[in-house]
């Protein structure tokens, strides 16, 4: 993820509300890991780099006896940014990148029973992820934009896994060539 896709998101989340970073991590972890794989050290990073931007504002918040803790606020500033990057992001298209591709590329570097047990592994994953996703989708309301990214995400875990069919056949006929 690059750093204006974090900018959005982060912003995009502050826009909701006013988070401390703890929040935004935890939301993040809950509610939106499919999306983006945003380490908490780098979310806390991003947040303090839009606060000397001035897109973000903080103030201290202490809840009782606990320690005191930054809450962070989208500006004017941070809500023109946003907008424009969510323009940005909208209009364009980014392919996805995968450490997969990089696994499959040396596919034929196998013996080919590890490699049909290896991508049997991936699929069993896969089918899994699979199941997690449609009962996400079955949750949440249409009118839910989060819908949209839980539907897409559904569509890539099912275009993976007919892909995945589709190199085990290749691997399958390879395997008579070679042998």
């Amino acid at each position: 993820m690059n750093v204006e896709d974090r900018k959005l998101l982060l912003l995009g989340l502050l826009r909701i509300q006013a988070m401390h970073g703890y929040q935004l991590n935890q939301f993040l972890d809950e509610h939106l890991d499919f999306i983006a794989s945003l380490k908490p050290s780098t979310a806390y990073y991003t947040l303090e780099r839009m606060a000397a931007e001035g897109l973000v504002q903080t103030h201290a918040e202490q809840p009782g006896r606990r320690p005191a803790r930054q809450i962070y606020d989208i500006t004017p500033a941070g809500e023109a940014l946003y907008q424009e990057l969510l323009k940005q992001n909208l209009s364009g298209y980014a392919m996805g990148e995968s450490g997969d591709d990089i696994g499959i590329g040396f596919l034929a570097d196998l013996p080919p029973a590890e490699a049909e047990r290896c991508l049997a592994l991936k699929r069993a994953i896969l089918q899994e992820k699979i199941v997690q996703f449609e009962e996400m989708a079955g949750r949440i309301t249409l009118s839910d934009a989060t819908h949209l990214a839980v539907r897409r995400t559904l569509h890539r875990l099912r275009a993976d896994e007919v892909w995945l069919e589709e190199a085990g056949q290749w691997l399958a006929r390879a395997a008579l060539t070679d042998g």
